[in-house]
């Protein structure tokens, strides 16, 4: 069971060609509070860790989106991460829920983005992790 819980959460602007990111904002959960998520010298390693993996799971969205005929308004992601007592992974969840301006969302499509997240190198680099759920969902 997860002794130590990270939750990042993302909303992005879109723009296009392909996607590009035109708008990126980054918060995470501490002490049951949203702050912006700051990258510098003193962000602790595991945090740093988690945004990667993120970072990771977001470029696989938005790229493999792009590849199937989505243009992205916009969008809100989420992680949570898990780790026991020493650290070793033991939960992980990612979500987007995405604003479409063009392109036809399809289930095919959807489980194709999720399967393509789930090789992007950061996570193939993680040891396996029992507890995973990806999703993606559209509106238009």
């Amino acid at each position: 069971m997860s002794e130590r819980n990270f939750h990042l959460r993302s909303q992005v602007a879109f723009g296009q060609p392909d996607n590009r990111i035109d708008k990126l904002q980054v918060e995470i959960e501490a002490n049951g509070q949203w702050q912006p998520f700051v990258l510098n010298e003193f962000t602790p390693g595991f945090e740093i860790f988690v945004y990667s993996m993120f970072t990771c799971q977001h470029t696989y969205f938005r790229l493999n989106a792009a590849e199937n005929g989505l243009a992205l308004n916009s969008a809100q992601g989420e992680i949570e991460m898990g780790a026991d007592e020493d650290w070793q992974l033991d939960r992980l969840r990612v979500d987007f829920r995405a604003s479409v301006s063009a392109g036809m969302p399809t289930r095919e499509i959807s489980d194709y983005i999720v399967e393509r997240m789930q090789l992007c190198p950061v996570s193939k680099n993680t040891c396996s992790i029992g507890d995973v759920k990806v999703s993606v969902s559209f509106e238009s």
